[in-house]
């Protein structure tokens, strides 16, 4: 650490606030050193506003002032004019992109994608999400279908060999009842009028039992997922239609109302605060990371599938995870890459590295890609 300060250095930004004397030391005055909290000083005083962070060798780097003019229309523009609750972001785009009509997957991709969806679900059991089940998106209300998936996919990973024939029987009597109690239902009800919700609840059990059973050893299991594999992506197509159906009639509709707990009654709906469009996020994003996982483990099973078009989802590292509606946004401003389109996988590896995306993003488009390129 440098014992001589610079003539003209201003003191830094948090013995400023605190008033309190500052040594003016770089990379870290001795306050910030003992209190162990980032040191900033003051840039000069330019639009958008930056304070400076010393690293130990000297250099200098710039950090945008949290409520800086530029980051304040950041923040309003995420808040009150988010993209996935655009009409046109449900459109899927089967014209442009270099994918083909048809996908043709390699071995290693594969095997890459599958290994990806077992411990996708492992992670589920153990923590209560994984890349296409958000940790907030069943906290409030956690639906029938989505419990049994939940209770079975735990008693398959817990199995022993002489309760395994069991278990698969269990999962088939579910299976069978989910089917069977989701065609009564749009029977009665219509399939149009069946809600997002409970479009994204079924689609999600029917693809854990489906990932299961593909999967499995067993004949007879992987037999039953491949009759229902025209199911779960009927499922699925009707899944982005009600979103998309539903985002589309919501513009024409007036502020947005809360139930008497002060929860949020639509999901993809937004009041303009941020918590509301963090709830909103994690919904939508939820519909589009179930398609596409429901689409690619249909496409799997025969090594080839019709492409899926130009999905805009949201792949930046860190943003998936996020805890809080103010860690969310914290990833967005700093993030290099947040919503791609899955068809443009090979132009956002030519201006992005594999470590600025999450898993998700990353399986995504190595089986749609192959593995080679995708790899660090």
């Amino acid at each position: 650490m440098s014992e001589s300060a610079p003539q003209k250095r201003n003191a830094c930004v948090a013995c400023t606030k605190a008033k309190r004397r500052c040594s003016k030391q770089t990379p870290a005055c001795r306050r910030c050193v003992e209190k162990s909290i980032v040191c900033r000083y003051p840039a000069p005083r330019i639009t958008p506003a930056y304070d400076l962070v010393f690293t130990e060798d000297g250099v200098a780097s710039v950090v945008p002032v949290p409520n800086s003019p530029a980051a304040q229309r950041l923040t309003a523009d995420i808040v009150k004019n988010p993209w996935f609750l655009s009409p046109s972001s449900w459109t899927i785009d089967y014209t442009a992109g270099p994918l083909k009509a048809q996908i043709s997957f390699t071995d290693e991709s594969l095997a890459h994608f599958i290994n990806q969806l077992k411990s996708w679900l492992r992670q589920w059991t153990s923590e209560g999400r994984c890349p296409f089940i958000h940790a907030n998106l069943w906290k409030v209300q956690l639906p029938d279908c989505v419990q049994d998936s939940f209770t079975a996919l735990t008693a398959y990973q817990s199995k022993a060999k002489a309760t395994e024939k069991m278990v698969l029987r269990i999962i088939e009597q579910r299976v069978n009842r989910l089917v069977e109690e989701q065609n009564n239902l749009a029977a009665d009800l219509g399939v149009i009028m069946l809600d997002p919700a409970t479009h994204l609840a079924r689609t999600q059990a029917l693809l854990i039992y489906k990932i299961i059973r593909l999967y499995d050893k067993d004949i007879r299991a992987r037999a039953q997922a491949e009759n229902h594999i025209d199911i779960l992506s009927l499922w699925a197509r009707q899944l982005w239609q009600s979103a998309g159906l539903t985002v589309s009639l919501d513009q024409a509709k007036g502020p947005l109302d809360h139930d008497s707990e002060g929860l949020v009654t639509m999901q993809l709906r937004t009041d303009g605060t941020l918590a509301s469009t963090w709830q909103a996020w994690t919904f939508a994003e939820s519909v589009r990371r179930t398609y596409l996982a429901a689409t690619l483990t249909e496409a799997v099973v025969g090594a080839w599938a019709p492409c899926p078009g130009g999905i805009t989802f949201t792949g930046g590292k860190g943003l998936w995870d996020a805890s809080t509606p103010y860690a969310w946004l914290n990833s967005i401003r700093e993030n290099r890459v947040v919503s791609i389109r899955c068809i443009d996988g090979e132009r956002l590896y030519s201006e992005a590295i594999p470590s600025d995306v999450d898993e998700f993003t990353d399986a995504t488009l190595i089986v749609s890609y192959g593995l080679e390129g995708f790899v660090q």
